[in-house]
């Protein structure tokens, strides 16, 4: 059986790590004592799976993650079983079961939402400043580290969406890219594009996950679900 979760991941909880949050729903999920099945092999270990790993400091409204099950347990079960012994910070959200072969959940990600706010120390930069330079730009340019080192790249094609908004010092900004294994543009890089060197302070929050249908992008809870 395979199971489906979204979760949010707010507050101080935001400043553990991927690999840690990894950790911390393995032991979640063994004190809730569910069934999870397990890799073959000298060291198993139980198959639980994420959908795209979340910046060290960035909140979150939007994750997923999977759980491979030997046993059928409903969702409704393993989401209130699990609730029970998080920590504080994070909350399940939904929980569905989706067929065992259908599509990894790492290769569904093609797209995210995020929200920045954003306050810079230059007073004449400002939402709409930020929004003619999206808009009238060809490119936006950003020195971004890759396996071959350190390299100019044009992330605009990265952008589908970005929305600014003025609340007096602050900016927010509405952002969707794309997301995942081939096409990825991470909000810090975005807002370096536009800011270059100028002194700014920022918090970020990821909103959802989408896959990408023929219709488009699609957030990732209306896929795949099966009805219970």
């Amino acid at each position: 059986m395979r199971v489906r979760l979204k979760f949010s991941k707010i507050g101080k909880i935001k400043y553990v790590g991927h690999l840690d949050t990894m950790r911390l729903f393995q032991r979640a999920i063994k004190v809730a004592n569910l069934p999870v099945s397990y890799s073959q092999g000298f060291s198993p270990h139980s198959l639980v799976y994420f959908a795209l790993p979340l910046a060290v400091g960035m909140s979150s409204e939007g994750e997923y993650m999977e759980i491979m099950m030997d046993e059928v347990v409903s969702p409704s079960e393993v989401k209130e079983r699990l609730q029970k012994v998080f920590v504080q910070g994070i909350t399940l959200l939904d929980a569905y079961e989706v067929e065992e072969k259908s599509t990894s959940l790492m290769s569904l990600v093609q797209g995210a939402d995020y929200t920045i706010i954003l306050k810079c120390e230059n007073a004449s930069i400002t939402a709409q400043s930020l929004a003619d330079k999206v808009e009238n730009s060809d490119e936006l340019i950003v020195l971004k580290k890759g396996k071959k080192g350190i390299a100019p790249v044009d992330i605009k094609p990265l952008i589908l969406k970005s929305d600014f908004t003025q609340e007096n010092d602050t900016i927010k900004i509405d952002l969707q890219v794309y997301a995942g294994s081939s096409k990825n543009l991470n909000p810090d890089l975005f807002v370096k594009a536009l800011l270059g060197e100028e002194a700014y302070t920022m918090q970020v929050s990821r909103k959802e996950l989408y896959t990408e249908e023929k219709e488009g992008l699609v957030p990732i809870y209306t896929v795949g679900r099966i009805n219970e």
